[in-house]
């Protein structure tokens, strides 16, 4: 938690006074996408790499402000709704996780907290300290070509602000191309897609869902239907230097300056801790 200064009654106080930081979590608002061979894929945000991050972050207390495109309570993955995907697979682990969930009313039509971009353009992107962005696949239904998403991010990198982002949420970064929408649609087409020049990630080491990770849930997930693109090809084309774990399925956090991003399902809860512990620098 950084040390701040508050303007009170008009008077600067002298000694600064810790203050819970503000971090944004973005989602996607994709309940369903169309796979590269017609196939009609239910998808929406994971619950384990929402909720561990967001208990953690709130264990911690820090203020969260829920945003999406529209502002639509974002639809929940049903693949995810298991204590499989967590790094901790107890039941009891999930079933803590799953009733914060319900409790916070993510996914209520009436009550979601869930606001817009347009919103937080509005209360004004300097007003937060980080962001976090998970996965499933839904990122890639509307989360890669925002121009929206794309200011903000930029604001993050510029500022050095905190930027955390697991599995299939690091294709949001694409959105900070000056030619995002250009570049999704050659990705799409499986052209030789060319990013144009000022990507504020190029060069940074980071890291996404794995093609060999994909391959499975394709199998298993997608019905051997595919996505249009795969994460890690399109960040690596970006100008991304992507790693990836020596094992599939294990937690692979990867920092590098503000930006943490985190292989799979198994690495948010390390991709929550390296954020708190840059917000805490």
């Amino acid at each position: 938690m950084k040390l701040k200064t508050l303007l009170a009654l008009g008077t600067l106080t002298l000694s600064p006074i810790a203050l819970a930081d503000d971090i944004l979590v973005v989602m996607s608002d994709t309940a369903q996408m169309t796979l590269k061979n017609g196939t009609e894929y239910k998808t929406g945000v994971y619950l384990n790499e929402l909720m561990e991050p967001v208990k953690l972050f709130l264990e911690a207390g820090h203020t969260l402000t829920f945003a999406s495109p529209k502002g639509m309570a974002p639809r929940l993955d049903p693949v995810s709704d298991t204590a499989d995907h967590f790094l901790d697979t107890s039941k009891a682990n999930y079933t803590a996780h799953k009733a914060l969930f319900n409790q916070l009313m993510i996914d209520d039509k009436s009550h979601s907290p869930v606001v817009s971009f347009s919103r937080i353009e509005q209360i004004g992107i300097e007003q937060f300290d980080a962001v976090f962005v998970p996965g499933g696949h839904a990122p890639l239904g509307d989360l890669v070509a925002n121009p929206q998403l794309g200011e903000f991010l930029k604001h993050f990198n510029s500022e050095k602000k905190p930027t955390g982002l697991v599995c299939h949420g690091p294709v949001a970064l694409l959105s900070a191309l000056p030619n995002a929408a250009e570049f999704e649609t050659q990705m799409k087409q499986n052209k030789d897609a060319k990013p144009a020049q000022g990507w504020v990630y190029a060069d940074y080491q980071m890291t996404t869902f794995s093609n060999s990770e994909e391959t499975v849930a394709t199998k298993y997930y997608l019905g051997g239907d595919e996505l249009h693109y795969w994460p890690q090809d399109a960040l690596t084309k970006a100008g991304g230097k992507y790693s990836r774990g020596e094992q599939d399925w294990h937690p692979h956090i990867v920092v590098d300056r503000e930006l943490i991003t985190g292989q799979n399902n198994k690495s948010s809860v390390g991709v929550a801790k390296a954020l708190l512990k840059q917000l805490e620098q």
